[in-house]
């Protein structure tokens, strides 16, 4: 009888746990971290549309800084077109990979190394 190796309340954890309460207290740690996304004055502003300009006019690859639903990200790369009009940037990654960035998405940018 020695042989028998017994979990504890091991075995009983996910019992206790209902999917919905699982995906309840994974949407809460994830809004825990959420940044709320910051108010560019008129210079940031322009500073972004200057710097736009310049990367698209001299092929500079550029570091974009983003706000998505209170999360930041970077995408690194080279901008393709920027439709002032429409308020869209497209850039392709080093990877090749091609994203379309909203304008109230962009929160700064760099040109890269």
């Amino acid at each position: 009888m020695d042989d028998i190796k017994d979990r504890g309340l091991q075995k009983w954890a996910s019992s206790f746990m209902l999917p919905e309460h699982v995906e309840m207290l994974k949407n809460m740690d994830n809004d825990y971290f959420k940044e709320k996304k910051p108010v560019l004055d008129e210079y940031q502003l322009q500073e972004i549309d200057e710097k736009l300009a310049a990367a698209i006019e001299y092929r500079m690859p550029v570091i974009i800084e983003m706000w998505h639903d209170g999360f930041f990200s970077d995408i690194e790369g080279s901008l393709n077109n920027v439709d002032n009009l429409n308020k869209l940037v497209w850039i392709t990654e080093r990877s090749g990979d091609s994203h379309k960035i909203k304008y109230e998405c962009i929160v700064g940018i760099e040109f890269a190394d």
